[in-house]
């Protein structure tokens, strides 16, 4: 039997209250924001990447023979030929330097690598999706932003996440960004003053030559109220149907104006998640070579569908698309496991798994306060071979994205060939 005791006195911490933990998180907030802009000092954002003649050479996937070439007609092909004046002011060794858009000016001239959308084709949405965190997304998401961008393409960038890290990584100050910058005007009640069909009001551009930005933040949370509550006001809006808005809103000219929509979600089948499923041509799921990880993604197209054939009833027409990739991630062949487990992935998923393999690596991983993806790096401080290895598989996830959008999107007929980018 346990003995009687008398009651603990009472602490002499006082307890927590919700005052306490704002305070602490806009410390935390101010801390972090100032660590990362102290790392690209002085001026605070990301600088614009820079290109050699040889970077160009292989962003174009030419010699640099050929390329070299090409450089001298520069002034008949009305583009920059990159020359930098000597050091000692004479001209024998003088320097090419180019800056991203001239670098792109030159990609959408001379590249093999580079195929024009078709005229009347609207952008291809992309959507990239899976109710795990951890699993790559937004690394991925950024990252092929980046590189459709290098292959001459115009991309908009929507982040979904209330969590805003993709906004982050395209150097926006999450903390900073206006409801107005989000998606959350396109969910408010028609009765509210912050109401809008549109989204062209809600981009901006960023850092990186290409990439215009719809900003996540955390004032998305009230999206997952505003969608279900006018879905159930049908006296008001009795044409309202909660999937389609942010179709609708990028039917009103942003799909002619853009190649690609790249638009990358919260780790959790919402209301949100599900109007930006619903807005895209295509679905990209990246999946770690994880026996838990592939578990979970079967019960997300389960848990997906039911929810769309739920929805599917109300709908103006049925949800098609014209493709969905499956990308191992964070792939790690040290490991036993890997191989086993990557082969259970082929059998699951068959046509619908891509060949990329975006690997577990020091260089993919943005863990450091610079927030740096393979191709905001200029100069990596470690191995060579682990960068390449990353910014090839980023390159070759791209390439076959951009293939299957040309083939089954854009209905182009064409050789599927790899990316030639290896900086």
């Amino acid at each position: 039997m346990l003995a009687r005791t008398d009651p603990a006195p009472e602490s002499a911490f006082p307890p927590i209250d919700l005052s306490y933990i704002e305070a602490m998180e806009e410390r935390a907030d101010r801390v972090v924001e100032k660590v990362r802009t102290n790392s690209y000092a002085p001026s605070g954002r990301k600088p614009s990447l820079l290109f050699n003649a040889t970077q160009l050479a292989l962003l174009c996937g030419k010699s640099n023979s050929a390329m070299a070439r090409l450089l001298d007609k520069a002034a008949s092909l009305n583009l920059t030929d990159g020359a930098q004046p000597a050091p000692n002011g004479g001209t024998a060794g003088k320097k090419r330097i180019f800056t991203q858009a001239e670098a792109v000016d030159w990609v959408r001239a001379v590249s093999d690598t580079y195929f024009k959308r078709p005229p009347g084709s609207m952008a291809c949405t992309l959507t990239i999706g899976n109710f795990k965190g951890g699993v790559g997304k937004t690394v991925a998401s950024t990252s092929i932003a980046q590189a459709l961008s290098l292959m001459g393409y115009k991309v908009l960038a929507i982040d979904l996440d209330p969590q805003g890290s993709m906004t982050s990584l395209l150097d926006v100050d999450r903390m900073a960004v206006d409801d107005e910058q989000t998606m959350l005007p396109l969910a408010r009640p028609l009765s509210d003053a912050g109401h809008r069909d549109t989204l062209q009001e809600s981009i901006q551009e960023t850092y990186w030559t290409g990439i215009d930005l719809v900003a996540g933040s955390p004032s998305l949370f009230n999206a997952e109220f505003y969608l279900p509550m006018r879905q159930m006001n049908v006296r008001q809006e009795p044409t309202f149907r909660f999937l389609e808005v942010l179709d609708r809103a990028l039917s009103k000219g942003i799909r002619q104006e853009y190649d690609y929509i790249i638009i990358d979600t919260p780790p959790a089948l919402s209301y949100v998640t599900m109007n930006a499923f619903w807005a895209a041509d295509a679905l990209l799921m990246p999946l770690p070579a994880e026996g838990l990880d592939l578990m979970s993604s079967t019960r997300f197209w389960s848990m997906f569908t039911q929810l769309a054939r739920s929805a599917e009833k109300t709908a103006a027409a049925p949800k098609t698309f014209a493709w969905i990739g499956i990308v191992p991630s964070k792939v790690d062949h040290t490991k036993q496991y890997t191989k086993f487990n990557l082969d259970v992935m082929r059998a699951a998923y068959g046509e619908n798994l891509l060949n990329a393999e975006l690997p577990l690596s020091s260089a993919v991983s943005v863990g450091g306060t610079t927030l740096a993806t393979v191709y905001d790096i200029q100069k990596y401080v470690g191995s060579k071979k682990t960068y390449e290895r990353a910014r090839v598989a980023f390159d070759q996830l791209a390439a076959q994205i951009d293939f299957l959008t040309r083939t089954r999107k854009w209905g182009q007929i064409v050789k599927e060939t790899p990316l030639q980018v290896k900086l």
